[in-house]
């Protein structure tokens, strides 16, 4: 059997979650299913998921199993930000030459920032080019205000994902919306809707992993929980989170918000303290991923805080997945992805037009109506709503179809 070699370029970190949780179980389920096919995996390693040489290598090792082999790469950010992104483009393109010398005959990149380089990359070395997780990034920050429309990172990006939507062989993309565009750009790609999809099997609630966090915070059994998991600002809400906790705690006044953030833990404490959060209703932490399901299953209600701007309908976050996939209702607010559409039509949510204290008065009740709701049963609806929408053996086959074209 001839072998199938495949670059996978991932520009981030082997031990982020986004690539851990996402791209890394789609390989290994794809891998299992076609024997004849091998991953070069190149990444970019960052000092925030720094591996001992030791883990490194236990990696590699275990990768290697699902002929899955790893090629780490350093990250450069910081000042002079365009001169470090065009010299991890080289390096990326000098191992990538290499690898086709090596028999490579495709490459896929994995969301924007790395599916623009792997772009560029199969156009320089004649690779056929899978655009896995195709967004508009480059609209995304543009919305949020943290790119203007004349900066050159919009523009340059903007034209890069116009040029990846028009001319990629193949791109799958998280919502129907994204593949309605590309139908209208009457993009010559195959195009598959892939969303972010959720390992269900280790997504799951846990009673010892309830115990466990709500223990290890001493928050009492009488407190219902309100998660707040990731990062603040950007392409996220910031303060508005805070004013929305303020305001649900005094509709609500036996609630307690555990905040599982990779950012810093003053500054989000100054976030809840300028709203008037006490401390003591307040808990700021940060969870490895192996513990994400624990927390999840610890909270009552999950919080999702992607602005309601034109170009979230196109985000494909995963938070929602492991919310559903452990048993949790979430608040989200109208036009993310798909998941307003599913809060809705599942009974697992509450939406609402933007986070807002009157907004947030306003989905009080039907608030109170999730956390009252017999617990077994909800786990039970959410639980189902996860794997339809975003459990990774719903799309299997669609990965499949989309490798056995590498």
């Amino acid at each position: 059997m001839s072998e199938r070699s495949v670059i996978v370029y991932v520009y981030n970190s082997a031990d982020d979650p986004l690539f851990k949780g996402n791209l890394l179980p789609i390989l290994q389920q794809v891998s299992r299913s076609q024997p004849d096919l091998r991953f070069e995996l190149i990444t970019y390693e960052q000092e925030e998921y720094n591996l001992t040489a030791q883990q490194r290598a236990d990696r590699q090792r275990e990768w290697a199993e699902d002929r899955i082999y790893w090629h780490p790469l350093t990250w450069h950010s910081g000042s002079f930000k365009l001169a470090k992104k065009s010299y991890d483009l080289t390096l990326g393109l000098l191992l990538c030459a290499r690898l086709r010398l090596g028999g490579a005959h495709s490459i896929m990149g994995m969301c924007t920032v790395a599916g623009s380089f792997a772009f560029i990359i199969a156009k320089a070395l004649g690779l056929k080019y899978f655009a896995y997780q195709y967004e508009p990034h480059s609209e995304f920050m543009r919305d949020c205000g943290v790119w203007s429309e004349q900066s050159v990172a919009y523009r340059g990006l903007h034209y890069v994902e116009g040029l990846v939507g028009r001319h990629a062989d193949l791109i799958s993309t998280g919502t129907s919306h994204m593949i309605d565009r590309l139908h209208e750009w009457k993009s010559p790609a195959l195009a598959y809707r892939l969303p972010s999809g959720v390992d269900e099997q280790r997504f799951q609630f846990s009673v010892e992993g309830r115990k466990t966090i709500r223990t290890r915070y001493n928050i009492p059994a009488d407190q219902q929980v309100v998660l707040y998991l990731g990062k603040f600002g950007d392409l996220y809400y910031d303060h508005e989170v805070a004013e929305l906790f303020r305001t649900l705690l005094d509709e609500l006044p036996n609630l307690h918000f555990l905040i599982a953030t990779p950012d810093s833990p003053a500054r989000i404490a100054k976030l809840m303290e300028q709203a008037g959060l006490p401390t003591e209703r307040v808990t700021i932490t940060r969870s490895s991923y192996e513990e994400v399901p624990a927390y999840i299953s610890a909270a009552d209600l999950g919080i999702v805080a992607v602005p309601p701007l034109p170009s979230q309908r196109f985000r494909s976050p995963i938070k929602v997945g492991e919310y559903l996939c452990c048993g949790l209702p979430y608040l989200v607010c109208r036009g993310i992805s798909e998941d307003d559409t599913v809060a809705l039509r599942d009974r697992v949510g509450v939406v609402v037009d933007r986070f807002s204290p009157e907004e947030a008065r306003q989905a009080v009740p039907r608030i109170e109506a999730l956390l009252t709701e017999d617990k077994t049963q909800l786990r039970a609806r959410c639980r189902q709503a996860g794997i339809a929408y975003r459990g990774l053996s719903q799309f299997v086959a669609v990965a499949d179809e989309i490798f056995k074209q590498l």
